[in-house]
């Protein structure tokens, strides 16, 4: 399967028809199937994000510690994305998003 990268809709301009747009912060539009698939993928993204904020007390985030926040983030997000990569080379999709598997 192809990514699903939604692209920024050019105000005064013509978007292209076959490209999945954003048409304001959370919906998209273009072809049926890539709207599905893009909601499916967003969906999955958002609840890491909500998990990985609320182990590490995030939502209490502050600009202070913004750019330690930005460190974790990244570092937690490389872990995840090892994880599914390890998980595909396995060939065990279903532990794709178990970081304990691999711990």
């Amino acid at each position: 399967m192809d990514h699903i990268i939604a692209r920024r809709r050019m105000r005064g301009r013509e978007n292209p028809s076959d490209a999945l747009t954003v048409k304001d912060r959370i919906g998209v539009e273009g072809p049926e199937w890539m709207c599905t698939v893009y909601k499916l993928l967003r969906s999955k993204a958002e609840s890491i994000m909500g998990r990985v904020k609320s182990r590490l007390g995030f939502e209490r985030l502050t600009w202070q510690g913004l750019g330690n926040a930005g460190i974790h983030v990244s570092l937690v997000l490389s872990v995840v994305y090892a994880a599914a990569i390890a998980a595909a080379r396995i060939e065990r999709p279903e532990k794709r998003q178990s970081i304990a598997y691999f711990a």
